[in-house]
C-alpha cells in the first residue's frame, strides 16, 4: 500500500496497522489469510481514502492511496468575461476564451509570470475573434490550430517577444473521430491517455505491462448522468483523474476495485479547469484561480 501523505493512519478491517512518516510512506502487511479486506487511510484535515481489496494465496494485493486537503485555497489570477480555458501540452500557456457581446475573443496567457501574449498585428487580432464559439484547439510546438465551427486559424507563438501571430488556415477537423483534440490528454509520463465525451471518461493505456488497477488497455473509468465539461489526469498521477461535473472539480481514483474515491478540489457554480505544468487552474464565474495544492 503506497501512501503519499506523511502522518497518515492506516487501518485494515478497522484495525490500526501503522502511521506513515517521511521515511516510510508505504505499508506492507504479510501473512494475511486469502480473502477480502477493507483498507482505510486517514489524516487530520484530509479526506479519507478507502478501498476493498481481495488477497489471493501467494499473491500481493497492491494499491496506492490519494488524499486531498479538505480545505483547498485558490489564488485568483484573472477576472473577466471568460467562459473557457485550455492548456497547452507544448508551452507554458493557457488559452482563455472571453465573450464580449456576441463576439468570442481568444487570449493567450502565461500564468507563471502573469503575462499576456499580444497579437502581433491587427490582422492577427481580428482572426483571434469570432462570432462562433471555439470548438477545439490542437496544440503544436510554438503554436496551435484553432477551430471555430467551419473556420480554422493557425497560430504561431513567440515567447521571446510575448506575441502571437494568426493566419487563416485550410485545416479541417476529421468529423469521423470520436473525440476532439481537447478531449484527449496524456499522463505526465506519456504512458496513458484519458478521453472523454459528455457522459463518459475512458482510459487508454499505451504500454505494457498494464497497471494493477486495469484489466484491459482500454476501459471506461467513469460514467455520469450529468454533462462532463472536462477531464484529465491529476498532476503527476497516472492512477487519479480530474473531472469537472455539476458544480465542482473532483479527483477520483481509476482503481475500480470497490467504490471509487471522489474528493473535491473546488465547488462553485459551473467550473472548468486546465492542468499546466502540474498545477490546476479553475475557471468559474469569470474568475481564473490557481489551486494551492
Amino acid at each position: 500500500m503506497a501512501v503519499p501523505e506523511s502522518g497518515a493512519s492506516v487501518y485494515l478491517n478497522g484495525k490500526f496497522i501503522k502511521s506513515t512518516n517521511f521515511l516510510q510512506s508505504g505499508v506492507f502487511v504479510q501473512n494475511l489469510t486469502p480473502g477480502p479486506y477493507s483498507v482505510m487511510i486517514s489524516k487530520d484535515g484530509h479526506w479519507p481514502w478507502t478501498k476493498n481489496l481481495a488477497v489471493a494465496e501467494s499473491e500481493v494485493a497492491e494499491a496506492r492511496a490519494f488524499m486531498l486537503p479538505q480545505n483547498i485555497n485558490g489564488t485568483v489570477l484573472l477576472k473577466g468575461q471568460f467562459e473557457s480555458v485550455y492548456s497547452s501540452d507544448k508551452n507554458p500557456i493557457l488559452l482563455l476564451e472571453e465573450k464580449r457581446g456576441d463576439i468570442y475573443t481568444l487570449t493567450f496567457y502565461l500564468p507563471e509570470s502573469n503575462e499576456f501574449l499580444a497579437p502581433a498585428n491587427s490582422a492577427s487580432k481580428k482572426l483571434l475573434s469570432s462570432g462562433a464559439k471555439l470548438k477545439t484547439v490542437s496544440w503544436r510546438d510554438n503554436g496551435a490550430d484553432i477551430f471555430f465551427g467551419s473556420k480554422s486559424v493557425g497560430v504561431s507563438i513567440d515567447l521571446a517577444k510575448r506575441s502571437v501571430s494568426a493566419k487563416n488556415s485550410t485545416l479541417k477537423l476529421d468529423e469521423t473521430t470520436e473525440y476532439l483534440p481537447h478531449q484527449i490528454s496524456s499522463d505526465w509520463r506519456q504512458k496513458a491517455q484519458i478521453r472523454y465525451d459528455e457522459k463518459n471518461i475512458r482510459i487508454n493505456w499505451l504500454s505494457l505491462p498494464l497497471p494493477y488497477f486495469l484489466s484491459s488497455a482500454e476501459e471506461t473509468v467513469y460514467q455520469s448522468k450529468y454533462s462532463i465539461r472536462h477531464a484529465s489526469f491529476f498532476p503527476k498521477r497516472s492512477d487519479v483523474a480530474l473531472v469537472a461535473v455539476e458544480n465542482g472539480v473532483f479527483a477520483f481514483d481509476l482503481d475500480g476495485r470497490s467504490v471509487k474515491n471522489f474528493q473535491p478540489i473546488y465547488k462553485g457554480k459551473s467550473p472548468v479547469f486546465a492542468v499546466l505544468n502540474n498545477k490546476i487552474y479553475v475557471l468559474d464565474q469569470e474568475v481564473l484561480a490557481r489551486m494551492d495544492l
